[in-house]
């Protein structure tokens, strides 16, 4: 599971803090919308590609919501 935090949508891109396993460190992700290119990372960790994932996907929402929790099995 990753706990998505702080989700800011601007024009080009999205970006969240997230917790692996909800707990620290927490981690930064920025990614391009337009491409998916991560353009910044921060405390990389296992789980960051859901991480980039769900950001992709709540890209192409008008009004992403601010939290969002992924599980992974």
């Amino acid at each position: 599971m990753v706990i998505l935090k702080n989700i800011k949508k601007v024009q080009n891109d999205i970006s969240a803090d997230y917790y692996v396993e909800g707990t620290e460190p927490k981690g930064f992700m920025r990614v391009r919308t337009s491409d998916g290119e991560i353009i910044e990372h921060e405390n990389a960790r296992y789980g960051y590609s859901h991480v980039k994932n769900e950001l992709l996907r709540l890209a192409k929402m008008e009004n992403p919501p601010t939290e969002k929790t992924v599980f992974w099995y």
